[in-house]
């Protein structure tokens, strides 16, 4: 899995391609040029995680 950010809006964009055209789906910015870095591990941007402890939901803000 390969991740482009884009510049205009600030947020990821996923792929499991490394080469040919990229654009970013939410704003539409072509991100081609941009150089992809390997997604090792898949974090939500800006929300807060969620764990479930004993049957109840808590919100992790580390």
């Amino acid at each position: 899995m390969y991740r482009k950010n884009c510049h205009k809006c600030h947020r990821a964009s996923f792929s499991s391609a490394e080469y040919g055209k990229w654009l970013y789906p939410i704003c539409g910015e072509d991100i081609t040029v941009q150089k992809a870095l390997v997604s090792l591990k898949m974090e939500r941007i800006n929300t807060p995680h969620r764990m479930v402890n004993e049957g109840s939901m808590d919100f992790d803000n580390d």
